[in-house]
């Protein structure tokens, strides 16, 4: 098995947001996007994947779950971040 779970030091980025530095990195697992996500505060990491659910459009969420509003939140900066950065 050649994959990694990493991917290469470019799908790394950082940005600004409220005061605190949000630290990206994009995994590679299966299909779907997601990042390992760190920050400047004491807030404790994160991952986070946008996943496709049955009754719903594609949203973000918290891997393993129970952090959702928070996913939801830095999934959207993200998407932010990205949009403006391409």
């Amino acid at each position: 098995m050649d994959r990694k779970l990493f991917y290469e030091k470019d799908e790394r980025f950082s940005f600004e947001a409220y005061g605190v530095i949000i630290n990206c990195q994009k995994l590679d697992i299966s299909k779907d996007l997601a990042y390992h996500v760190t920050f400047s505060s004491s807030r404790k990491p994160i991952v986070i994947a946008r996943a496709k659910f049955e009754d719903t459009d594609a949203r973000w969420t918290s891997i393993p779950e129970g952090r959702q509003k928070e996913a939801e939140g830095i999934g959207a900066l993200i998407e932010q971040y990205l949009s403006t950065n391409d």
